[in-house]
C-alpha cells in the first residue's frame, strides 16, 4: 500500500564468529576478507563488493554459517527512494556591480590581459616591454590584437612636452615660430594629456632650439602600445576574449529574478552548464542552495480548462439519486447500500456523471478517487479529469518511475492533490477525507489481485465498498458490460442499478460544424433542457463464420468481409481497430519432422515467436532465447510456426494494405514509460489509419474517427477450463465492439469466430446483456458457481511436483475434517490438481478449489502453510 522502494527492506547484517576463519572456495575466501577488513555487511553490500550473483552469494553464506564462520542478524536496509532537490542559485552582489566586474568574468586570456592593461592607463597607451612585463605575454599575443584592429603597435618615437605653461608661452619674448609649436602642447590653455609626437614635418626644425633654451622636454621612446578600440568596446571583447558572456548572462538573469531561481531554468534560459554556476559560486558572485521539487508525470502538459455539457434526461436520470446520496439526503432512505452500478452502453456518458460526482464530493470539502482498470485508459481519463479539475488531479499506476510514486504519494498525503485517478493500487492513496470512489468498467479482472502477485489479495471494488462504508462516502460502479456478480447483486438491491440505455454523442450546435467538415448529415436529435443532443444506434456487428471462409478457400487472416471494409475506410480518410487478444508473431514453434514444440523450461508452456530480436518469449514469466534455425532433437531444419499475434496481423496488414499507416498497441510496444499516452495521442490525431491490438484497445478509448472494428478471433479464450470464460469473452467482444460508431459517421464491427453460434458471441453481437446474464447466471445457478456461492482457491508452488503435491494433500485432509466437524453441509472441496498451467516459472502449481458460503468461518483455523496462496473469491483459477 506505500510507494515501491519507500519502505525499508528486510536483510542480513553478516559478522565474522571466527577472525581467523579462512575459505575454501574463491567466494567464501573473498567474503571472509571483506568481513575482517570492514566488519559487519548487509548482504546487499556484499554482492556489490564480490561483483558475484545474488544467487551465488547467498549460498555461499549459507554454507559459511553451516560452518559456524558467519552469522547473520535479520536487519532493515534503508528505504532507497528520497526526495528529489534542485540547486538553486541567487545574486551575491548588487546588480550595480556587475558591471564593474564583468572584465573578470571567465577564463584566463593573455589577448584579455593585454586590453586589460591598456584600459588601466590614463592616456591609453605604454611602451610595449612594460606592457609585455604587465600583461605576462609574449610580443606575437599583441601582435595578433593588433592584426585585429584593436591596438596599434608604433615603432621607436620622439615624444614632447612644454616646460612652459600658456601663460609663460605669451609672456616670453621668442620667435613666431617658436610660439605656434609649444601652442600645439596645448589645447585651450590645457597641456594635453598626452606628450606630442606627431609634430607637422615644418615644426621640427625648432624642436632642438626649444629643447637648448629648455622651453620643452624631448624623450625617445621604444616601441609602444596604443589601444584603438573605444573604452566600453574593449571592455566588452575582454569579456568575449575570456568567455565571460555566458558568465554575465547568469548574471543579469539573476538580477532580474531578484531573487532564488532553480539552475536547471538558468541552464536553459541562458545556455550555460553547472561549471559556469559553480565559478561564479567560487568567485563570491552567485549564492547556490537546494530546494525540494516535486517528481510530477503531469506537470509539464498543459490541459485547457472544459465546461461541463448538460445532462441528457437518461443522464439526469441517473445522476440524482447519486447526487442525494453525496449530500446525505438519502441516507434515511436507503441506508443499507452506499453504492451505485451505472449500466450504461459504451458512448452513453457515464464519465461525465463520474466528474458531476466528484465535482461536488469537492465541494463539500472532500477528495475523491477514480480508478481505471489499465494503464492505457488513464491517458485518456487524464486529459478529461485534468481539463475540468486543473491543478487537482494526481496519478498512481505502475508505469510511473518510483520517484514520481514516492513524490506523488507524499503530495497526496500533504494535502496538494483532491483527485487521485490510476489503476488498483490509487485505491489506498492517502488522502486525508475520501468522499467517493469511482470504478470505471467495473468487470474488470485487473481490479482484483491475484497469486503470483503478493498479497494481499483483495478486490478493488469490495474494498472500496467497504471503505465508503466505513468513511460514509458515495462508490460508483460503470460499465457498459457489468460483472455477473455485480449485476446480481444490483437486481437484489444490495447495489442500486442505474441504467443509461442510450449512445449520447454531443449537442446540435457542437454537432452542426462536424458534420459539415466531415460532409455528411446530420444525425437526429432529442431536447433536453431547450437544447438539442445527438443520440446515435449502437454499431452493427455483422458475424462472420470463419469455417464457411475455408470451405470456400478463402485462407487469409482477413476475411473477405473485413477486408473490404478496410478498403472503405481508408478510402474514407477515416480509422479502425484491429482487435487479437494475443501478442507475438506465432503462438508457438514445433518441428514439423519430430513434433517437438519449443516450450519454456521454466514453466513448460509453448515459447510465442517475436520478430523483435528474433527471439522466443514466455508470456508467464519472461524467459527468452534465441529463435532455433534446426530441431534441438533432430536437428531438422523444418521449424515451422503456428498461432497468429497481434505482430503478425500488423504484418499480415501491412501487405495487405501497403497504402495504410499502421499502428500497434500491445505490451510489447507500450512497455516504456508514457508509451500508453504516446500510441493514444498519435492515432487520435490521425497519425495512423489503423491500429492493432490487444485487450489495450478494447476499453474506454473515444475515437471519433474509429468506424471500423474488426475482431480477429473473437473465441480464443472459449477452449479454457474456466466457468468465467463466457463472461469474459461477452465482456471483452461488446467492450471492443464499442469502439466503432462513436461520431456521426457511424461505425460497424466485423466479428470473426469459429463458434458463431455460442451464446456469448451472439449476445455481443446483438449488444444484448440481458439476454447473456439470464443464459449465464441459469448455467451458474445449475453448475453452483458465485454468486450462489463463493469459491476458495488454496494454490500450492514448490519447485518439487510432488511437495506440491503432498502439501495440497495434506490442506485438503484438513478442509475435509473441518468441513466434516463443523457441519458445513453447504460446503465442497474439489481438488488437489494440478494447475491448467501446472508449472510457471520453475514452480509446480496445484490447487483445491473449495464452496462455501462463509469462506471466512470455514477456514479460520485450518494451518494451510506458507506454500500456500490463499485467494477468497478469485478470477483466475487456471
Amino acid at each position: 500500500m506505500l510507494p515501491p522502494g519507500f519502505t525499508p527492506q528486510s536483510t542480513k547484517r553478516y559478522f565474522l564468529l571466527e577472525r581467523d576463519a579462512e575459505g575454501t572456495t574463491p567466494t567464501e575466501k573473498q567474503i571472509v576478507s571483506l568481513l575482517q577488513r570492514r566488519g559487519a555487511m548487509i548482504e546487499s553490500k556484499l554482492i556489490v563488493a564480490t561483483d558475484s550473483v545474488t544467487a551465488t552469494v547467498r549460498r555461499t553464506l549459507k554454507a559459511l554459517g553451516e560452518r559456524g564462520i558467519v552469522h547473520g542478524e535479520p536487519t532493515l536496509a534503508p528505504p532507497q527512494l528520497k526526495s528529489q532537490t534542485v540547486q538553486s542559485a541567487q545574486l551575491a552582489i548588487s546588480p550595480d556591480e556587475i558591471e564593474q566586474i564583468m572584465s573578470h568574468l571567465g577564463k584566463e586570456s593573455k589577448r584579455a590581459n593585454v586590453l586589460e592593461v591598456l584600459l588601466a592607463q590614463p592616456e591609453r597607451f605604454i611602451m610595449l616591454d612594460v606592457l609585455l612585463d604587465a600583461a605576462g605575454c609574449k610580443k606575437s599575443v599583441v601582435q595578433a590584437l593588433a592584426e585585429n584592429g584593436d591596438v596599434l603597435i608604433h615603432p621607436e618615437t620622439q615624444f614632447v612636452k612644454s616646460a612652459l605653461s600658456y601663460e609663460d608661452i605669451h609672456a616670453v619674448d621668442m620667435p613666431k615660430k617658436w610660439r605656434d609649436a609649444l601652442n600645439l602642447l596645448f589645447q585651450d590653455g590645457e597641456p594635453i594629456t598626452r606628450p606630442r609626437y606627431d609634430f607637422p614635418d615644418k615644426l621640427y626644425s625648432v624642436l632642438n632650439p626649444l629643447e637648448d633654451a629648455e622651453h620643452i622636454h624631448t624623450w625617445t621612446q621604444p616601441e609602444w602600445v596604443e589601444l584603438r578600440l573605444r573604452d566600453e568596446d574593449a571592455r566588452q571583447e575582454i569579456v568575449n576574449l575570456r568567455g565571460g558572456t555566458a558568465y554575465l548572462a547568469i548574471l543579469h538573469l539573476l538580477s532580474d529574478s531578484q531573487g532564488w531561481l532553480d539552475a536547471e531554468s538558468i541552464y536553459t534560459r541562458t545556455g550555460t552548464t553547472v561549471q559556469h554556476l559553480e565559478a561564479l559560486h567560487e568567485d563570491g558572485l552567485v549564492a547556490l542552495g537546494e530546494s525540494e521539487i516535486w517528481r510530477d508525470s503531469l506537470a509539464k502538459r498543459n490541459f485547457n480548462p472544459d465546461i461541463p455539457p448538460l445532462l441528457t434526461p437518461g443522464q439526469q436520470d441517473a445522476w440524482e439519486p447519486i447526487q442525494a446520496h453525496i449530500g446525505g439526503q438519502d441516507r434515511g432512505e436507503a441506508p443499507h447500500t452506499n453504492a451505485f452500478l451505472i449500466h450504461g452502453v459504451t458512448g452513453s456518458g457515464k464519465t461525465e456523471i463520474y466528474m458531476r460526482a466528484v465535482e461536488q464530493v469537492l465541494s463539500l470539502g472532500r477528495q475523491a478517487i477514480v480508478l481505471v482498470p489499465e494503464i492505457a485508459l488513464t491517458a485518456q481519463m487524464v486529459q478529461r479529469f485534468a481539463r475540468r479539475f486543473p491543478g487537482k488531479i494526481a496519478l498512481i499506476h505502475s508505469s510511473l518511475s518510483h520517484g514520481e510514486r514516492y513524490d506523488t504519494w507524499r503530495r497526496i498525503r500533504a494535502g496538494q492533490v483532491e483527485v487521485v485517478l490510476g489503476a488498483r493500487s490509487a485505491l489506498f492513496a492517502p488522502l486525508p477525507d475520501v468522499g467517493l470512489i469511482v470504478l470505471d468498467e467495473e468487470h474488470d479482472d485487473s481490479y482484483k489481485q491475484s497469486p503470483p502477485v503478493n498479497p494481499p489479495y483483495y478486490h478493488a471494488r469490495e474494498t472500496a465498498i467497504e471503505y465508503m462504508r466505513r468513511n460514509h462516502g458515495t462508490v460508483i460502479l460503470g460499465s457498459a458490460t457489468p460483472d455477473v456478480v455485480s449485476y446480481y447483486h444490483a437486481l437484489r438491491e444490495n447495489i442500486r442499478l442505474l441504467r443509461l440505455p442510450d449512445r449520447v454523442l454531443a449537442h446540435r450546435e457542437h454537432m452542426v460544424q462536424q458534420t459539415r467538415e466531415l460532409h455528411i448529415q446530420e444525425p437526429h436529435y432529442e431536447t433536453l433542457a431547450g437544447l438539442e443532443a445527438a443520440v446515435l444506434p449502437l454499431p452493427e456487428v455483422r458475424v462472420v463464420d470463419m469455417r464457411h471462409e475455408l470451405r470456400v478457400g478463402h485462407i487469409s487472416v482477413f476475411s473477405r468481409a473485413l477486408i473490404a471494409e478496410v478498403h472503405t475506410v481508408l478510402a474514407k480518410g477515416q480509422q479502425a481497430l484491429l482487435f487479437l487478444n494475443r501478442r507475438g508473431m506465432s503462438t508457438y514453434v514445433f518441428c514439423s519432422d519430430c513434433g517437438y514444440i519449443a516450450k519454456c523450461p521454466r514453466c513448460d508452456t509453448p515459447l510465442t515467436y517475436h520478430t523483435a530480436g528474433e527471439k522466443l518469449t514466455c508470456h508467464h514469466c519472461g524467459h527468452q532465447e534465441d529463435n532455433p534455425t534446426r530441431c534441438p532433437a533432430c536437428a531438422s531444419r523444418r521449424i515451422k510456426y503456428f498461432g497468429r499475434g497481434t505482430e503478425q496481423i500488423e504484418k499480415v496488414l501491412r501487405e495487405e494494405f501497403p497504402e495504410a499507416r499502421v499502428l500497434r498497441w500491445d505490451r510489447d510496444t507500450a512497455a516504456k514509460h508514457d508509451a500508453h499516452t504516446a500510441i493514444f495521442e498519435a492515432f487520435a490525431a490521425h497519425q495512423a489509419d489503423v491500429l492493432v491490438g490487444t485487450q489495450m484497445i478494447t476499453k474506454g478509448l473515444d475515437l471519433p474517427l474509429v468506424t471500423l472494428v474488426g475482431i480477429i478471433s473473437a473465441d480464443t479464450a472459449l477452449g479454457l477450463p474456466d466457468y468465467r470464460t463466457g463472461e469474459n469473452t461477452f465482456q471483452i467482444l461488446t467492450q471492443v465492439a464499442g469502439r466503432a460508431g462513436r461520431s456521426p459517421l457511424g461505425g460497424r464491427v466485423i466479428l470473426q469466430t469459429y463458434q458463431p453460434h455460442h451464446y456469448a458471441i451472439r449476445a455481443a453481437a446483438a449488444h444484448d446483456y440481458e439476454t447473456f446474464y439470464e443464459r449465464e447466471i441459469e448455467y451458474r445457478r445449475s453448475l453452483h458457481y458465485p454468486p450462489f456461492v463463493r469459491l476458495v482457491r488454496l494454490l500450492f508452488r514448490d519447485r518439487i511436483a510432488h511437495r506440491a503435491m503432498q502439501e495440497a494433500e495434506r490442506v485438503a485432509a484438513l478442509v475435509d475434517e473441518r468441513i466434516k466437524t463443523g457441519k458445513f453441509t453447504a460446503s465442497e472441496r474439489i481438488g488437489p490438481v494440478p494447475c491448467f498451467f501446472k508449472k510457471i516459472d520453475n514452480q509446480y502449481r496445484y490447487q483445491i478449489l473449495v464452496r462455501t458460503q462463509n469462506p471466512t468461518t470455514l477456514l479460520e483455523d485450518i494451518d494451510i502453510g506458507y506454500q500456500c496462496a490463499l485467494d477468497i473469491d478469485p478470477l483466475d483459477i487456471l
